[in-house]
């Protein structure tokens, strides 16, 4: 039994409970970004090549990637607490590792590893956040993990460079990361409150299809991560035909297979697409990630490449989009809900494809402050909108048991978009005189724009403006009445007098359709 000083002290300390929630979060892209900065620095530690070097940072993304959905459905089974803070100390542990090993074979395999510890996190910090908050406090905190993901993109650039500047070099990151998935293991064990678990539903849980969509994801994302040496190679072509079969099959056996043979419960329900929203999110969630990610990694890559700029100053020079997402995410944190989402995604949307357009006007010597500058800042304040309400949208009229799976999709559908993404945007440049580079990466920022003007066009067209669905405005009114009733009457169904003398009512938490129960004194 939770002691009554640690319940207060939890309640006291939940801005520090959101901090590790927030700072899982950055700590989880900057060991991607973060990596992509520090590969010359461990191809020129182990004397390897540039393409041997990248699969430190591939082993890392495909695991992350591919167990997302998996640890979103665990987290609802076992409980998203223990999820979470696990995979928050195995993501410690793994970083440590990763600094001290002097063997690159080794540093592959930990990688791996650690990409399954960050998988843990994600969708289940999403879920605790929905459990943990309530009312604004909790609309604001989901707004401020989704800043948290474009602050750490870009943060991650910069720690990633400054290291290897240095003469730890490349493992100073490993360390880092070590030390704060550390402290954040230790706060997450202490600050969040057990979650509801759910065993029976173990035992039903469909494994082979998470078996299944979990091999889909591998080879999606390894193919689209080996795409930009060349689309028409076995190694790209086998993993994305099979990838593509294997989540067909997989669509197949839960909705068809599943239910008539096997007394199993599907991974992903059939409920889940019906709720309010979620369904055109998922393609927006995919196209806005590989917009802003094809920005931020060619676009720091062009500044190193055509401009001549170091990569210390190239990551300097992307530190303005860090502070603005910050700036405008929790302004508009603040003032959600006063505009519907759906405008709001939509007109981020197009403020991300002229920041795009703006920036892809740099020319070999341009200054920074004409384009580079003003790119970045109209970009990054476009891409707030959707970062600050995707998540809110989604989950809104999802119940507490769903929303790690919901995080766990939508997260595995920005990981296979930006993987996509990044792939058709990088297999345009080929290389050659600073000049011809220029017309390639800006072949890759049209790219970026297209998939921009296609989430717009999806925001406007399927997002609805009213953030629940008419039937579910019509259970919530049920709901009211039906505990207006038991509190009035003293319906037995509603209001029970319970034996300690205390009158027992059924309620609905805010952002959750689950039941809670609230004890009055009578």
């Amino acid at each position: 039994m939770e002691s009554p000083r640690l319940d207060q002290l939890r309640k006291t300390l939940r801005p520090l409970t959101f901090a590790v929630f927030a700072g899982s979060q950055i700590l989880d892209i900057i060991n991607v970004t973060g990596v992509t900065f520090a590969l010359p620095s461990i191809a020129k530690t182990y004397g390897i090549s540039d393409t041997e070097a990248s699969w430190v940072l591939s082993a890392y993304s495909l695991t992350f990637g591919s167990f997302l959905l998996i640890a979103g459905r665990l987290g609802d089974v076992v409980g998203h607490h223990m999820v979470y803070s696990v995979g928050l100390l195995f993501f410690a542990i793994c970083s440590a590792i990763c600094a001290g090993v002097d063997n690159v074979i080794a540093l592959y395999v930990v990688r791996a590893l650690q990409g399954i510890a960050a998988a843990c996190t994600i969708p289940t910090s999403y879920a605790l956040v929905a459990t943990t908050f309530t009312g604004k406090s909790q609309q604001m905190a989901v707004s401020g993990l989704g800043a948290c993901q474009a602050v750490g993109a870009v943060v991650g650039t910069l720690v990633g460079g400054a290291f290897t500047t240095t003469s730890i070099g490349y493992k100073g990151l490993f360390w880092l990361s070590f030390a704060l998935s550390m402290v954040f293991a230790v706060l997450a064990f202490t600050l969040i409150p057990p979650s509801p678990t759910n065993f029976t539903m173990a035992k039903k849980l469909d494994y082979p299809g998470a078996v299944f969509i979990t091999i889909a994801a591998l080879l999606l994302v390894f193919g689209f991560t080996e795409a930009p040496t060349g689309w028409h190679q076995a190694k790209v072509i086998a993993p994305i035909v099979l990838g593509g079969v294997i989540i067909l099959f997989f669509l197949v056996w839960e909705e068809f297979i599943l239910e008539k043979h096997f007394s199993l419960e599907p991974l992903i329900p059939r409920k889940v697409w019906s709720y309010h929203n979620f369904g055109p999110v998922v393609p927006i969630t995919g196209f806005t990630y590989a917009t802003f990610f094809i920005i931020l990694l060619n676009g720091s890559q062009f500044l190193i490449r055509v401009q001549g700029k170091s990569q210390m100053t190239a990551a300097i020079q992307f530190l303005p989009t860090s502070v603005v997402a910050l700036i405008s995410m929790f302004a508009l944190g603040a003032i959600y809900g006063r505009i519907p989402p759906k405008w709001v995604i939509a007109a981020g949307e197009v403020l991300g494809v002229v920041g795009v357009l703006l920036f892809s006007r740099n020319e070999l010597d341009t200054n920074f402050w004409r384009f580079t500058f003003t790119g970045e800042l109209v970009m990054i304040v476009g891409m707030s909108g959707y970062f600050v309400n995707y998540l809110n949208v989604a989950i809104s009229s999802a119940p507490a048991e769903m929303q790690g799976l919901i995080a766990g999709i939508l997260q595995t559908v920005a990981q296979l978009g930006t993987a996509l993404g990044f792939a058709i945007a990088s297999s345009l440049i080929h290389g050659g005189t600073r000049e011809e580079l220029k017309d390639d990466y800006r072949n890759s920022f049209y790219t970026a724009m297209a998939f921009g003007s296609a989430s717009f066009v999806l925001a406007v067209v399927f997002i609805k403006s009213s953030m629940v669905g008419d039937d579910e405005k019509v259970e919530e009114e049920e709901e009211k009445e039906e505990k207006v009733e038991g509190v009035e009457g003293g319906s037995a169904n509603i209001g029970k007098l319970g034996s300690d003398g205390e009158s027992t009512i059924v309620g609905t938490a805010v952002g959750s359709r689950v039941p809670s129960f609230e004890k009055l004194e009578v």
